[in-house]
């Protein structure tokens, strides 16, 4: 599988990422739920097929996850930090789950930084509700409409509030949608990336 391993020191802790061999191109930050790492990116084949599209992936784990060393710093500033620190240009960011909540900080704290925001079956929607509509990045939301974790209404709420939003519903699917169905995933993620 051609991914390179790779760890960088942030504020002296040690991070683990790992990322695709694409050099150039749209960059998609993948990070993770709670029960996940980087190797579930890497395993589910998604890093490859970004690859062959032309597309950088660089899967992250989250400080005191995976590999990942534990930091004293709010997610999205670590965030920020990770991608100065990698020189990154504004990123797709993939955020499941418990990192959807994580993204949704991040576009409201770090717009700029941000080409699009692809957010997947995230917890905690409704503690954002009046501040979606000042997040103005292109984003995609993709739910699984059996989720027993993070409710189908939340993607009605990010999709009635954010004012640049597509909805796409996994109709038999729940919380994991994207990696039951990663061929279906793959193609709106990249046909998203792509066309917008």
């Amino acid at each position: 599988m051609n991914v390179m391993d790779k760890y960088v020191d942030i504020k002296g802790s040690k991070i683990h990422y790992v990322k695709n061999i694409q050099e150039s191109g749209d960059i998609v930050l993948l990070l993770h739920g709670k029960r996940f790492t980087t190797r579930d990116w890497v395993e589910s084949g998604l890093m490859e097929t970004l690859e062959r599209q032309g597309v950088q992936a660089i899967a992250l784990e989250m400080p005191g996850y995976g590999k990942s060393e534990e930091l004293d710093l709010n997610p999205e500033d670590f965030l920020a930090e990770f991608m100065k620190r990698m020189n990154l240009s504004p990123v797709h960011m993939v955020g499941p789950s418990f990192s959807g909540e994580i993204s949704i900080r991040f576009a409201l704290k770090f717009p700029d930084m941000l080409k699009s925001m692809i957010i997947i079956d995230s917890i905690n929607v409704d503690k954002y509700e009046e501040k979606l509509k000042d997040i103005k990045v292109k984003t995609l939301i993709i739910w699984g409409k059996k989720d027993n974790v993070a409710p189908y209404e939340f993607a009605g709420i990010l999709k009635d509030h954010l004012p640049e939003s597509t909805l796409f519903t996994f109709e038999d699917l729940g919380h994991t949608c994207y990696f039951d169905d990663m061929k279906t995933f793959s193609e709106e993620l990249i046909k998203f990336i792509k066309y917008g």
